[in-house]
């Protein structure tokens, strides 16, 4: 299960070629508490590790619309919380609905965002907090923080333990001399010039944070970790309004509960 790795080819633009698929790692980081970043959850199917996500309320999670789109349904997935292993379960419920954005583009993970609901509500502690959804992009070369399990490296195994890594915003003006058109306005790049440090197969989903807010939803790039190719992410402040106006869809049913 991977972070999706976009294959196309165009003038004077070639990516080579993978299979997009979901689940998430980490590289060039170190190892994490949950209770630093408690809105991140493990998102399981069939109780394998798929992809990550945040908790925005006590029973909805944001994460990456490549995570949920191939699946017909519900169905077998569930979300963990509070964790700082794959091997704990803190709290664990199943997922009863997602939403993915109806603008969501496969061949270049456009709108990448879906909101999943879980049967139950998550009860808050050190380990367990939502977390609040940025409204600006940072200027380029912020500190941001990205969260995640999965491979240390490329086709590697994911470790047991939740790893985290500081990489500095792109701007997407600069970035798009790696993505081209493929790059859009719904999204952002971070990364280290040297590379080496990156999110990646694994994270699809999870955090990418600035200043304790969720900055960015991890969806794809090109390999891992690779010198001047930064990681790419939706971009929290551009899907804001639909996160929210869709979350709100569900209060006059009485399944969600608001901060």
């Amino acid at each position: 299960m991977l972070r999706v790795l976009i294959a196309i080819c165009l003038v004077g633009f070639s990516l080579s070629h993978a299979v997009p698929m979901p689940d998430g790692r980490i590289v060039g980081g170190q190892d994490a508490d949950i209770r630093d970043y408690p809105h991140q959850i493990s998102m399981r199917y069939n109780g394998n590790h798929r992809c990550g996500g945040s908790i925005i309320t006590r029973n909805i999670i944001v994460s990456a619309a490549h995570c949920v789109n191939t699946l017909t349904g519900p169905s077998n997935l569930t979300i963990v919380a509070g964790s700082t292993t794959l091997s704990e379960k803190n709290q664990e419920f199943p997922v009863i609905k997602f939403i993915v954005h109806s603008n969501y583009r496969v061949y270049n993970n456009d709108y990448d965002v879906a909101l999943l609901i879980v049967n139950g509500d998550f009860e808050f502690s050190e380990y367990i907090q939502p977390i609040q959804l940025a409204q600006e992009r940072p200027e380029h070369g912020a500190i941001v923080t990205v969260t995640g399990w999965g491979t240390l490296e490329e086709g590697g195994y994911i470790p047991n333990i939740l790893q985290q890594v500081d990489v500095n915003v792109v701007d997407n003006s600069e970035c798009k001399g790696t993505y081209s058109i493929l790059l859009t306005s719904r999204m952002m790049c971070a990364a280290v010039t040297e590379g080496g440090k990156d999110a990646c197969q694994g994270d699809s989903g999870g955090p990418l944070i600035y200043n304790n807010e969720l900055l960015g939803i991890v969806s794809w790039g090109y390999g891992c970790a690779r010198e001047s190719v930064p990681g790419v992410y939706a971009s929290v402040p551009e899907l804001r309004n639909w996160i929210l106006e869709t979350r709100d869809q569900f209060a006059d049913v009485g399944i969600i509960e608001f901060l």
